[in-house]
């Protein structure tokens, strides 16, 4: 799986990467892969081993080192951070796809690598608004997240989140998109 990352936060660039994971064995709950990051600053890949069945981090290579421990699972909680964003907005998608701020566009066939599944796009109702919602305000002046749920499984996959606004007086603009996927 391939995930892009751009945006500007006060017109300063704040992220413009790609982190893409793939599991390369599976077998008893053990899951073993690599990640690989691409930044303006390069590229770098780190090998992992996750024991699925009590969620503990085996071990995260680099180079030639294998690292364990806190550290290890400190490294991949890292790596990961950026597929937080599908638990965060997916555990909120009720407050972008049923609120009166947004509305459904369609419903059409998206391709991502060899996975084909139907994506559902929201758009904002009108532009700029401004939404409260959970203890948040914010101003909101471009707004298009796409959803959808892979084969062969039941959950709900952000592809895509376009958003743009001002909150605490902080001005952002950021774009989050799947890039690839294969479902085993």
């Amino acid at each position: 799986m391939e995930f892009s990352l751009s945006g500007t936060e006060n017109g300063q660039p704040q992220a413009n990467s790609s982190l893409s994971y793939v599991v390369t064995s599976a077998s008893g709950g053990i899951y073993t892969g690599t990640f690989n990051v691409t930044s303006s600053g390069g590229s770098n890949g780190v090998g992992f081993s996750v024991d699925a069945n009590n969620a503990t981090v085996l071990y995260v290579s680099e180079s030639s080192y294998k690292i364990t421990g806190v550290e290890a699972k400190t490294i991949f909680d890292g790596f990961m951070a950026i597929f937080g964003l599908q638990e965060t907005y997916t555990d909120e998608l009720q407050v972008y796809t049923g609120s009166a701020y947004f509305h459904s566009t369609g419903t059409q066939s998206m391709t991502y690598g060899t996975t084909t599944f139907p994506i559902t796009t929201y758009v904002a109702n009108s532009l700029p608004f401004t939404i409260n919602e959970c203890g948040v305000s914010a101003s909101v002046t471009a707004f298009t997240l796409e959803v959808g749920t892979p084969p062969g499984t039941s959950l709900q996959f952000i592809t895509y989140l376009h958003f743009a606004g001002t909150s605490n007086g902080e001005t952002g603009d950021y774009t989050f998109q799947l890039v690839s996927m294969t479902v085993a």
